[in-house]
């Protein structure tokens, strides 16, 4: 499942941050990937209510290792 959530730049970069793709695992933690490849930026939560929070904290991550 891949998440609508996401952050535009809104400095003017035309590089968009990605979406957030969310999978459920087998023990019902959930993982969350921004980017792919190695620039990738990945978490695990033990609840669905920590998804959001952790949404915008990798994709901070990967603004940041973006910035020209």
């Amino acid at each position: 499942m891949t998440s609508m959530l996401g952050l535009n730049m809104k400095d003017g970069s035309k590089r968009p941050t990605p979406a957030a793709k969310i999978r459920t695992l087998e023990d019902g933690c959930v993982r969350i990937q921004v980017g792919d490849g190695p620039g990738a930026f990945v978490g695990t939560v033990s609840s669905m209510h920590l998804v959001e929070p952790k949404i915008v904290q990798l994709q901070t991550y990967w603004l940041k290792a973006h910035q020209p």
